[in-house]
C-alpha cells in the first residue's frame, strides 16, 4: 500500500496463470462478461481464437503489449460499469503486476528443458522484452544529461574535460565492481547543482564496459519519468544498469513515485534477475524530502528504497583532489581555467558554468534581476519548466525596491527589453540565465489575421531558467512570499495547466484573495481547482455564492467522474442552485458519442434528484448516442430502463435495431438480450432479420456467440439464414476458427449446413497455418464427415508445404489416427527429402512420427539428412534430436551430431546444457 513502509515478508503476489485465471472470472463476474473475445482481439490485435487460447487454454503470449492490451480493454470496461471500484478489480488490472507476472512466466518457461520449443520461444520472448540497449552502444554522455563543459579556443579537445577521481568515485567503483561480480546494487550521488554527479556516473560504466558481462544500459524517459519505469520494470533482466539521473522526476509523485520505488525494491531483491546496478543522483533537497518520515508517510518505499545508498558528492574540491587536478591541467586548458577561476574549489560548478550564472545574477542590474526572481518564484510554485514572457515581464515590477523602481521611473518596460539580452546571453560557452523555449509559431499567415494574431497573444516567448539557478532560488527564496504583482501576472498569464498549483501555494501562503483567484481562471481547465475554489470559499465566506456560481457555469464537462464528484460537493455546502445549474448543463452540454458516458450522467443525475435534467439528458442520449458499440448501447438502454425513462427506451430500441453497428457479432447477441429484457419484441425481430443477413462472417467465434443467442430467443428462421450464410461464405484463409464453427453448428444440430461447410472446408481450406490440417481433419472427424476426411487427406498429402518439420510430425500423426495410410505414406516420402530441417526439435518429432509408423526408409533419409544439414545453435533441440537419433538406432549419425554439436553448439553459460 502507498505510504505504508515496507518490512519483513511482503506477501507474493500471484503468478501469470493464477492472474488470467482470476481475470477470466473478472469478466464472467463484475463485468458481466464483457468484453468479447472479439472486442478484445481487435483492442490485441489478434484473432478472438488466439484470446481464447490465452484465457482458457494456457497459450502463452508471445508479445507483452499485446497482452497489456487486453488488460487495458478490460480496464476501459470496468470504468464503464465503475467496476474499478472494487479492490480485487484495481489490482487485477495493475500493468506493472502483469508485466511482472509475465516476465517470471517467460523465464520459468525458458528453463523448463521437457518442453524445447516453447523453452527456446520463451527465451526470444524475454530478450525482445529486456529494456534499454547495450552498454556499448551508449557512446554519447549528453544523452545521459552529463552537462557540456566550458568551451575553450583550442581545437581537438575531447567533448568532455579529462576526468579527476575523488574519493566519492572510489566508493562508487565499489558498488559497480560488486555488480560486475554478480551482486545487484544501488548507489545514488547525492549533491547539489553542477558538483559532478551524472559525469561521476558516467565514469564508473567504465568498470562494466571493461567485464565480459552483457551489460545493457536502461535510461527511463519516455513518455513521462516515473510511467517509463512502471511501463518496462518487470522486463529489466539480468546485467542490466538502470539511470535514473534527477531521480526525484522518477520517485518525487505521491502515488507513481512509491509505485516506482517499490518496483525498484522487487528488482534489486529478485535473485532470478541479478545482478542489476541502479545508479541514481539527487539534490540534497530532493533526498531530504524523500528519506523524511512524514504524517502521512508520503514517501515509505522510496525512503526503504534510498536508504544505505547515498554517495555525497562534495560541492567542491580540496587538497589532495586540487593537486591532482593541477597535475592533469596542462592536458586540457579547461581544467586549468577552471582550477586558476574557481572560487573555492568549486572545480565542476565552474565547468558546468554554476559560478558564471551565479556571478551574472547577483551583478545582474534591477530589471535583469526582477525577471530573475520571478522565474525562481514561479518554478518553485508550481510552474512548468517554460514560463511565458508575459508573466515574467508583468511580475516583474512588483520585485524593485522603491529606490530602484524611481531610478528607472516610466521607462521600466524598455528597461526589460533591455536587459532581456542580458539574462538570455550565452556566456564563456554556457547557456544564459533564460534560454528561449521552442514554442508554437504562426506560419503560412498572413499579417493582422486572426490565427496569427490568436497564436502570438496566446502564447509568445516562453523561457526556461537555468537548473543550477533555479536550486539556488529554490534555497535562498524558499520563505520569501512574491509580490503582489507576480500573482496577478500568474493569474493572467500562467500556463492553464499551472494554475491549479499556483493557487494552491498562494492559499498555503495566506493569500486567499490570490488563491481564489487562480482557482477561478484554473476552473474551466480543471475540475480540481473548482473543488477547491468551492471548498475554500465556503470555510470563509459561506454566504459568498459567487464562487460556486462560476464553477457550475464553467468546470468543464470532459470527466463524467469528477463531475459526478464536484455535484456531490456542492450539495454538501448547500448550494442547491448551483446543482440544478450544472445539472442542466450536464443535461445539455456534453457530447453524447459513447453510451457509457450518457449512462454514467443519467445515474447521477438521479442521485442528486435532478428528474427534468434526467428527462433531457435521457432524451438526448437516446437521440444522438453512437450506436457503434452495441454492448456500450446495452449498458444505455439498461441505465435508462433503471431511471424508468420508458419512453426514451423506445426510441433508443428502435435506433439500435435499425442502425446499430453488425460488425461486434457478439455484441448484436447482447443488444438482441437487452432488447428483449425491455420488452422490445419488435425490434428484437427487426435486429434479429439485420443480423442474419448482414453480420460480417469474419469472425467466426462472434457468429457463433450471434448464432446462440438467435436460437436462445427462439428466431429460428434467422439462425437458419445465418448459420447458412456462415457455412457457404466464412472466410476459409484460417482454417483454425473455421473448424471451430464446424463444430459449433454440428453442436447446434445445424446439419445441412454442417454437411455444406465440411464440403468447403476439404475442398478449399489453405494449408498455410502449419497445423491447420490436424486440427481441420480432427473436426471433420468429429462430425462424421469421412468422405471429406478423405478428400481433405489426400489435399495434404499433396498440397501440403512440408515446410516445418515439427508440423509434419503432427500431420502424420493425426493422418495416422484417421487410418490414412496411402497419405501417410506420401507425406513420408515427401517429408524425407523435401522438409528443411532447420529446426532440431522439429526433427526430432518427425524421426518419432516416422519410427512410430515404421516407416524405416523415410527415417533412415531424414536422419541422415538431419546429422549433415540442421543447424545445432540451441542445445536443448539438440539434445532432444540426440535422443531421438538413439530411439531410431541411427548409430551412424548419433556419431555425426554429437560430434558436430562439441564444435558447434554454443554454450551459454547462464543456460544449463540440457544433455549429458
Amino acid at each position: 500500500m502507498l505510504g505504508i513502509e515496507m518490512r519483513g515478508s511482503v506477501p507474493p503476489e500471484p503468478d501469470y496463470t493464477t492472474l488470467v485465471s482470476r481475470l477470466v472470472e473478472f469478466r464472467a463476474g463484475p463485468l458481466k462478461g464483457k468484453p468479447s473475445d472479439r472486442t478484445l482481439a481487435e483492442a490485441a490485435g489478434c484473432s478472438p481464437t488466439t484470446i481464447g487460447n490465452w484465457l482458457h487454454e494456457g497459450q502463452f503470449p508471445r508479445e507483452i503489449n499485446q497482452l497489456l492490451k487486453l488488460v487495458r480493454a478490460m480496464g476501459k470496461q470496468a470504468e464503464r460499469i465503475s467496476a474499478t471500484r472494487i479492490p480485487a478489480g484495481v489490482a487485477l488490472l495493475d500493468e506493472a503486476m502483469w508485466r511482472r507476472a509475465y516476465t517470471a512466466e517467460a523465464r520459468r518457461r525458458a528453463g523448463d528443458t521437457r518442453h524445447g520449443v516453447e523453452a527456446a520461444q520463451a527465451r526470444v520472448v524475454l530478450e525482445q522484452m529486456r529494456p534499454g540497449r547495450l552498454l556499448a552502444e551508449a557512446v554519447d554522455p549528453f544523452q545521459l544529461e552529463v552537462h557540456r563543459a566550458i568551451s575553450s579556443p583550442v581545437a581537438g579537445l575531447p567533448v568532455l574535460p579529462a576526468y579527476v577521481e575523488r574519493e566519492h568515485d572510489r566508493m562508487l567503483v565499489k558498488v559497480v565492481e560488486r555488480a560486475a561480480d554478480g551482486e545487484s546494487g544501488m548507489a545514488v550521488l547525492v549533491g547539489g547543482s553542477s558538483t559532478g554527479k551524472t559525469r561521476t556516473l558516467w565514469e564508473a560504466l567504465n568498470c562494466l564496459r571493461e567485464c565480459a558481462g552483457p551489460w545493457r544500459l536502461w535510461h527511463p524517459i519516455d513518455p513521462g519519468h516515473p510511467d517509463a519505469v512502471l511501463a518496462q520494470i518487470a522486463e529489466v533482466a539480468a546485467y542490466t544498469v538502470v539511470w535514473l539521473n534527477e531521480a526525484q522526476e522518477y520517485l518525487a509523485s505521491d502515488e507513481l513515485g512509491e509505485k516506482v520505488a517499490a518496483g525498484l525494491r522487487t528488482l534489486l531483491h529478485d535473485q532470478s534477475r541479478s545482478p542489476v546496478l541502479v545508479l541514481a543522483t539527487l539534490w540534497p533537497g530532493h533526498w531530504n524530502t524523500l528519506t523524511t518520515r512524514t504524517s502521512p508517510d508520503r514517501h515509505g518505499q522510496a525512503r526503504e528504497l534510498l536508504d544505505g545508498h547515498e554517495i555525497k558528492v562534495p560541492d567542491y574540491f580540496t587538497g589532495t583532489d586540487l593537486a591532482a587536478l593541477k597535475g592533469t591541467a596542462h592536458d586540457d586548458p579547461r581544467l586549468g581555467e577552471a582550477a586558476s577561476r574557481a572560487r573555492d574549489g568549486q572545480i565542476t560548478q565552474y565547468l558546468a558554468g554554476g559560478p558564471v550564472l551565479l556571478d551574472r545574477y547577483h551583478n545582474a542590474p534591477p530589471a535583469a534581476r526582477a525577471l530573475i526572481h520571478a522565474a525562481m518564484d514561479a518554478r518553485r510554485l508550481g510552474a512548468g519548466p517554460h514560463i511565458p514572457w508575459t508573466w515574467l515581464a508583468q511580475a516583474s515590477s512588483g520585485y524593485p525596491t522603491d529606490t530602484e523602481w524611481e531610478a528607472v521611473g516610466n521607462d521600466w518596460n524598455n528597461q526589460l527589453m533591455q536587459d532581456l539580452d542580458y539574462v538570455t546571453r550565452r556566456w564563456n560557452g554556457i547557456p544564459g540565465i533564460l534560454t528561449p523555449a521552442h514554442t508554437t509559431t504562426a506560419r503560412n499567415q498572413r499579417p493582422g489575421t486572426a490565427a496569427a494574431r490568436g497564436r502570438l497573444v496566446q502564447h509568445g516567448p516562453l523561457y526556461r531558467l537555468a537548473d543550477y539557478l533555479e536550486q539556488h532560488g529554490r534555497r535562498e527564496r524558499a520563505d520569501i512570499v512574491p509580490p503582489i504583482d507576480f500573482w496577478t501576472a500568474a493569474a493572467r498569464h500562467a500556463n492553464p495547466a499551472d494554475l491549479t498549483a499556483l493557487g494552491d501555494a498562494a492559499w498555503d501562503r495566506g493569500l486567499y484573495r490570490d488563491a481564489a483567484q487562480l482557482h477561478k481562471n484554473a476552473t474551466p481547465h480543471s475540475t480540481r481547482a473548482a473543488a477547491a475554489l468551492v471548498r475554500h470559499f465556503h470555510l470563509f465566506q459561506p454566504d459568498d455564492h459567487r464562487p460556486v456560481q462560476w464553477t457550475a457555469a464553467h468546470v468543464p464537462l470532459d470527466d463524467p467522474y469528477e463531475v459526478a464528484e464536484l455535484l456531490d460537493q456542492l450539495r454538501e455546502v448547500g448550494a442547491e442552485e448551483q446543482v440544478a445549474v450544472l445539472a442542466r448543463r450536464i443535461a445539455a452540454e456534453p457530447p453524447l458519442n459513447d453510451p457509457y458516458v450518457a449512462g454514467v450522467l443519467l445515474n447521477r443525475l438521479v442521485g442528486v434528484g435532478a428528474e427534468e435534467q434526467v428527462t433531457v439528458l435521457a432524451e438526448r442520449a437516446a437521440a444522438e448516442t453512437s450506436l457503434d458499440d452495441p454492448e456500450a448501447v446495452v449498458e444505455l438502454l439498461d441505465q435508462l430502463r433503471k431511471v424508468g425513462a420508458g419512453k426514451q427506451v423506445a426510441v433508443l430500441a428502435r435506433r439500435a435495431a435499425a442502425e446499430a453497428a453488425l460488425d461486434i457479432p457478439d455484441g448484436v447477441a447482447a443488444l438482441l438480450d437487452q432488447l428483449r429484457k425491455v420488452g422490445a419484441e419488435e425490434q428484437v425481430t427487426v435486429l434479429a432479420g439485420r443480423a442474419a443477413a448482414e453480420t460480417p462472417l469474419d469472425d467466426q467465434e462472434a457468429v457463433t456467440v450471434l448464432l446462440g443467442w438467435l436460437l436462445r430467443i427462439g428466431a429460428e428462421e434467422q439462425f437458419a439464414v445465418l448459420a447458412g450464410r456462415a457455412a457457404a461464405e466464412t472466410p476459409l484463409d484460417n482454417p483454425e476458427p473455421a473448424g471451430v464453427l464446424l463444430g459449433w453448428l454440428w453442436e447446434a444440430g445445424a446439419e445441412e449446413q454442417v454437411a455444406v461447410l465440411a464440403r468447403r472446408v476439404a475442398a478449399e481450406a489453405t494449408f498455410d497455418a502449419p497445423y491447420a490440417v490436424d486440427m481441420l481433419l480432427d473436426q471433420l472427424l468429429g462430425v462424421g464427415a469421412e468422405e471429406q476426411v478423405a478428400v481433405l487427406a489426400r489435399r495434404a498429402a499433396a498440397e501440403h508445404p512440408l515446410n516445418d518439420p515439427y508440423a509434419v510430425g503432427v500431420l502424420l500423426n493425426r493422418l495416422a489416427g484417421v487410418e490414412a495410410d496411402e497419405q501417410f505414406a506420401v507425406v513420408a516420402g515427401r517429408a524425407a527429402t523435401e522438409t528443411p530441417l532447420h529446426n532440431p526439435k522439429g526433427v526430432a518429432e518427425l524421426l518419432v512420427q516416422l519410427r512410430e509408423a515404421e516407416a524405416d526408409e523415410q527415417l533412415a533419409i531424414v536422419a541422415r539428412r538431419a546429422a549433415a544439414e540442421t543447424p545445432l545453435d540451441d542445445p536443448y533441440a539438440v539434445a532432444e534430436l540426440l535422443v531421438q537419433l538413439r530411439e531410431a538406432e541411427a548409430d551412424e549419425q548419433l556419431a555425426i551430431v554429437a560430434r558436430r554439436a562439441a564444435a558447434e553448439t554454443p554454450l551459454d553459460t547462464r543456460t544449463p546444457w540440457a544433455f549429458s
